[in-house]
């Protein structure tokens, strides 16, 4: 599970802003338990870490404004790193206040379990943050928004709200390989055998954008909350491993001749992509389907 702390209080919020802020951070850690000191709040807009050194976190209304929609839950200036983020629907009113071991990964979680109310992004990064440098960066960030919104909390981090800080419970297995990667690429004939072996030999097969824990695409995050949703237990296959499974994503529309992925198979048969299993769904089909899978 994407490590992820979500905050709340009654004393704190946060504000709009637009540049993407990174803080640089050289700091050595303490060695030895109870070394450092607890991060406090220092003038200026700066703050101390565990090691006792100041360091700038950017406003929230200086962080650069990034769109979510279409490949926008890809950006790089979205950090892969920890720090905090902030969360806008399309009217660019501020729904969220949180910090991440992965920023990036909690961003484009929010953005697939929530997508109308995720239009937009504010982010910094804190390499190599411990866990109360990041929460004295998140209240940064809130009490700035509370200044500016007259003390009204983001609905997000009201208390009650579970919504952004409950996620869905995912299985933590990971993905099947057609092949090791140790031997380079294959050619395209014997990755559509390895495709048909795969099938054959598992029950539910999910052909898939990215992991179970981090999909690469909306489709593929709700094909695989559909099947959790049932308790199935599936395998699933990274259509964009080229290490693992090279010229998939391309094989796979040959092998199933269906255009789009992602894709289930139960049974060695193809059941169809995200839409026909969001119909089967609504109408009780596919629980009918994979009832004992």
């Amino acid at each position: 599970r994407t490590s992820h702390v979500a905050m709340a209080s009654h004393s704190l919020a946060v504000a709009p802003s637009p540049a993407l802020a990174t803080i640089t951070r050289a700091r050595q850690r303490p060695s030895g338990r109870g070394c450092g000191r607890h991060p406090r709040a220092a003038a200026g807009g700066r703050w101390v870490t565990a090691a006792g050194a100041e360091q700038p976190v950017g406003k929230m209304a200086e962080a650069t404004l990034i769109p979510l929609s279409g490949e926008g839950v890809r950006d790089a200036r979205i950090p892969a790193a920890p720090g905090v983020y902030a969360i806008y629907d399309d009217a660019e009113e501020l729904q969220y206040v949180g910090l991440s071991r992965k920023v990036a990964a909690s961003v484009k979680l929010h953005a697939f379990e929530l997508p109308q109310q995720c239009g937009f992004v504010r982010c910094v990064a804190v390499p190599e943050a411990a866990k109360a440098d990041l929460q004295l960066a998140w209240k940064q960030w809130m009490t700035e928004y509370l200044g500016a919104s007259g003390g009204n909390l983001p609905p997000g981090n009201v208390r009650g709200n579970t919504l952004w800080s409950e996620r869905k419970g995912r299985p933590a297995k990971g993905n099947i390989f057609l092949t090791d990667g140790a031997g380079g690429a294959v050619e395209d004939t014997a990755l559509t055998r390895l495709c048909r072996e795969a099938v054959d030999s598992h029950n539910v097969v999910a052909f898939i954008k990215g992991t179970r824990k981090e999909p690469e695409c909306g489709f593929s995050y709700r094909m695989c909350a559909m099947l959790d949703e049932l308790g199935v237990d599936y395998e699933t296959i990274d259509a964009l491993d080229e290490v693992h499974n090279h010229n998939l994503r391309n094989v796979l529309k040959d092998f199933s001749d269906w255009p789009t992925i992602p894709q289930l198979y139960h049974r060695g048969e193809l059941v169809g992509g995200h839409d026909i299993l969001e119909e089967m769904r609504a109408s009780g089909e596919l629980k009918a389907l994979l009832a004992g899978q």
